[in-house]
């Protein structure tokens, strides 16, 4: 309304107020007979009332389109709004309900309306319904509860109520303003977020498999339960750190899993395996996975699994050793029909072809005396016994019976004095103690002995030789070294099938070779420890 208008209507009500006034002062109705004047000033007046009336009319007719206009406000924000809206007499009848409430409930508006709302709760709901209620009644503020709506055509929604109680205060009625959220699927999300959850704590438990996160930027460390009883260890005596989890890891392998984490800057995975002391020092192999999780807001994190692996370990373990005695049978088996297929040889030679070169000998010695030759087969006989003495040689070789007959430090000596020479001098300084070893043992270490001294023979130009056999501390040291040319640099690789027979007999003893090669000649170093079963 502009200034005019208002001017107008402020002359109108003062001229209206003083017709009023004079109509006030005098009493037309004492007048019998009322003159022109008289009817003048009384249809003067009337006009002016009229012109009030309208006025007043006009100004109502204003009041109601703007109050018509904000109802219209109002209603489209009431029925628009993305939540369901309805007003509840003080025994829950419906009054009043927004489209959104009107497509939950799924029925028209007129059904809705004047129809108790009780009636659209599941059974299961109906005693958190009327609380809700009564603490609406009795409480200022705003009240919400979880409520299970059941349709009319069966169908089942969770939702979340809230709302206040507003008392009317000519009638004193209270009315319920109540505003409704569907939260079903919220609440089936939970569910299968539940289940989920539920079947992936079993498999966890089932697994011996636990979880963990580490913040990147914090370095903050969580572990699960299952975690925890993986490692051994509460949940509250871990400070939940980096450092806190290394410090609960085998001293040994503690800087292998820092250079591993220090690695995995600018990675994506962890893939590590450490091990933990666990009750009475028992030693568990526990393996982690895990992967960078970028956030979207910014930042990321790790994480992954922990997984108990000390029975797989284990079965590992004995899967080699099974293998290793496999291969060590084998090889065992391998070692002892050549062996046996030496003794074959040299009782061959010893028996058969020595015994054969004396009667050509005996031979030859009868046909000199009776045909008078004697000196005519001078170098036959000198060839015979050159070849007797190599085939002797050779039957020692294959089959040392000094080992046998005199035993191991007699054997040594005596393959030393035999294999000894003007030109190659071999020492020995062998354990007394060595004669108590198994006789299998003393044969592996014979066989080792006789390929070095060969070796130096054959390849190291070297002079001398010395052979130590020594038992100290449960532990066999067999030492053969020399002053030739050393050892190539490629030879301790690609060796011939005289250091494969060494090494062959190091692997069934569960021995060690080193070659230590300098210009002052090669040692070859051979340990293995004296266990019971190595001794007789």
């Amino acid at each position: 309304m502009d200034k005019g208008q208002g001017s107008e209507q402020e002359n109108s009500t003062s001229l209206t107020g003083k017709r009023s006034g004079k109509i006030k002062h005098k009493n037309f109705s004492a007048k019998k007979n009322l003159t022109p004047d008289d009817v003048n000033i009384l249809l003067n007046e009337l006009q002016v009332y009229q012109l009030e009336l309208e006025r007043q009319n006009d100004e109502l007719k204003n009041s109601y389109l703007i109050l018509d206009q904000e109802k219209a406000k109002f209603v489209g924000l009431y029925n628009l709004a993305p939540v369901s809206y309805f007003i509840l007499d003080y025994l829950g009848i419906v009054e009043e309900a927004n489209q959104n409430g009107v497509d939950l409930l799924n029925i028209s508006r007129q059904t809705i309306l004047n129809k108790r709302f009780q009636s659209f709760i599941s059974p299961q709901s109906w005693e958190d319904f009327y609380n809700f209620l009564h603490r609406m009644q009795h409480n200022d503020h705003k009240q919400t509860a979880e409520i299970k709506l059941k349709l009319l055509d069966g169908q089942v929604i969770y939702t979340r109520m809230e709302g206040r109680a507003v008392s009317n205060i000519i009638v004193t009625e209270v009315k319920y303003y109540i505003a409704i959220i569907d939260i079903t699927e919220s609440r089936n999300a939970q569910q299968v977020l539940k289940e989920t959850k539920d079947r992936l704590e079993m498999t966890l438990r089932a697994s011996e498999t636990g979880t963990w996160t580490v913040d990147c930027e914090s370095s903050a460390v969580f572990l699960d339960t299952h975690s925890c009883n993986i490692l051994g260890i509460s949940s509250s005596a871990f400070d939940g750190t980096v450092g806190g989890l290394i410090g609960l890891m085998h001293p040994d392998d503690q800087k292998s899993v820092c250079d591993h984490l220090l690695g995995t800057v600018g990675l994506k995975d962890i893939d590590l395996e450490f091990r933990v002391a666990g009750i009475d020092n028992y030693v568990k192999y526990i393996a982690s996975k895990g992967h960078e999780v970028k956030i979207p807001e910014g930042g990321s994190y790790f994480a992954g699994i922990l997984i108990d692996i000390t029975e797989r370990k284990r079965l590992e373990e004995e899967a080699i050793l099974l293998r290793n005695d496999q291969q060590k049978m084998i090889l065992s088996a391998t070692l002892t029909a050549q062996e046996k297929e030496r003794n074959v040889i040299s009782s061959a030679l010893h028996d058969s072809v020595c015994q054969l070169l004396y009667g050509i000998r005996l031979n030859l010695e009868s046909i000199e005396r009776s045909n008078s030759l004697r000196g005519a087969f001078k170098n036959v006989n000198n060839l015979l016994d050159q070849v007797t003495k190599e085939t002797r040689q050779i039957s020692y070789e294959l089959t040392p019976s000094v080992l046998k007959d005199f035993g191991f430090v007699a054997g040594i000596k005596e393959m030393a004095q035999h294999t000894s020479t003007v030109h190659f001098i071999i020492n020995t300084y062998i354990d007394s103690s060595a004669d108590f070893l198994n006789a299998d043992v003393q044969l592996y270490i014979f066989r080792m002995i006789q390929e070095l001294i060969n070796n130096c023979i054959k390849h190291a130009r070297a002079t001398h030789a010395e052979v130590s056999v020594y038992l100290r501390d449960n532990k066999v040291s067999v030492k053969v070294a020399d002053n030739g040319i050393g050892l190539p640099a490629d030879s301790e690789k690609k060796g011939g099938s005289g250091l494969s027979g060494i090494r062959n007999r190091v692997y069934l003893l569960n021995g060690q070779i080193n070659f230590e090669s300098s210009k002052n000649g090669l040692a070859v170093i051979i340990t293995f420890d004296n266990i019971p079963e190595l001794s007789v």
